[in-house]
């Protein structure tokens, strides 16, 4: 009967993601064994990302002859876009990619791509030109492979861009106090899980084993629906041993788009509480992530007001999207790693891909200096 209860939740939360998740179409994918060198030093690194931070500048620049609002709203599909908040976006990842290019170390011996010095957009869309004509044979199925990925990929980020705030999203705060990954240091990296917990012995169960075995701590936003499901079919000290070392946020207590719902308040309330309940030395740091990133201001104030945070992302596995396989969910995440150098990574607890994603990260950059955030420690 217990899991019963569980296949029921979760068939209602894979039924809201089918019916809220209208996101494009086609989604950015690629294999990652189109790059020819190997990533296991800091310099490799550093020229893994440096080339793929030059062509999405080439392909964003590209977008740019999108440039009044019936031209883009016929590209990203919608019938109204706010320029705006596309400017605002513009603005942010072109700050974001200077202050990526000014952490390079020394340049690779497979650097082709020198770039003026002070680093300055002008000089990065100078050398984001240059790159096909001076493509070197080695990387031209990578460079072609790169193109069609950062095509769809901005397509993704534009569109939420153009939504917003109409429809709030992770692509752009509302307020200074959310956290979306960009304000943490160079080659830091989080790792989060939504919509949990499974039944016992499901996908968080196997997570958790994967993460300990590690001795990688992460942040799990459940849902509260789920964790008192849970709680039933096992005990309060099963639940708050589960988790171990790893930060338990809220996500709601049901999966509904909070930005238009009504009750919200209850929501976070009734999540938050049964956390604190079970965990209580969570208190010290208490997040909420919103279902679809969607939230609006009073939700912000109230998080504030009760010692809480909005906690967005900016690196979006789609594990939860059946159009894509456990390795390119890895493959897709390793290359937004080297091209934002920072950030919060998305991953569901309720679907098996995270867990056979992350030793394929784990493993792609070992030794190249990259860091682990340690939630507590946020």
């Amino acid at each position: 009967m217990k899991n019963r209860l569980f296949l029921f939740l979760t068939g209602c939360l894979l039924s809201a993601f089918s019916t809220f998740a209208q996101g494009p179409k086609q989604i950015a994918k690629i294999s990652r064994s189109v790059w020819p060198y190997e990533i296991n030093s800091v310099t490799e690194f550093d020229f893994a990302s440096k080339m793929e931070m030059l062509v999405f500048i080439e392909v964003l620049q590209g977008q740019d002859k999108q440039a009044n609002e019936d031209s883009l709203a016929h590209y990203l599909g919608l019938e109204k876009v706010a320029i705006p908040s596309i400017e605002l976006w513009k603005g942010k990842v072109k700050s974001t990619l200077l202050t990526n290019f000014n952490a390079l170390s020394k340049p690779s011996s497979h650097d082709f791509i020198p770039l003026s010095q002070p680093i300055s957009w002008i000089s990065l869309v100078q050398g984001a030109k240059s790159l096909e004509g001076k493509m070197p044979d080695a990387l031209k199925v990578w460079y072609g492979a790169t193109k069609a990925f950062y095509l769809r990929y901005i397509y993704e980020q534009m569109r939420l861009a153009a939504l917003f705030p109409r429809v709030t999203s992770e692509i752009l705060p509302l307020d200074n106090s959310e956290l979306t990954g960009f304000e943490l240091k160079d080659k830091q990296f989080l790792l989060t899980f939504d919509d949990g917990p499974t039944a016992p012995h499901g996908h968080t169960d196997r997570l958790l084993t994967t993460l300990q075995q590690q001795n990688q701590p992460a942040i799990f936003f459940i849902l509260g629906d789920m964790f008192n499901a849970r709680l039933k079919a096992t005990s309060l000290k099963q639940l708050h041993d589960l988790y171990g070392a790893n930060v338990v946020g809220s996500h709601g207590k049901v999966h509904k788009p909070h930005q238009k719902y009504a009750d919200w308040p209850h929501s976070l309330a009734s999540s938050l509480q049964v956390i604190d309940s079970v965990i209580p030395e969570n208190q010290q740091r208490r997040f909420f992530r919103p279902p679809y990133g969607q939230r609006n201001s009073q939700m912000v104030s109230y998080l504030n007001a009760h010692h809480a945070q909005v906690m967005l992302w900016n690196i979006d596995s789609q594990d939860w999207n059946a159009k894509i396989a456990s390795r390119e969910v890895a493959d897709r995440v390793i290359t937004l790693m080297l091209l934002w150098r920072k950030g919060i990574i998305l991953f569901h607890d309720i679907h098996p891909k995270a867990n056979e994603a992350l030793p394929i990260i784990w493993k792609q950059f070992n030794a190249t200096g990259i860091s682990w955030v340690d939630p507590v420690k946020l």
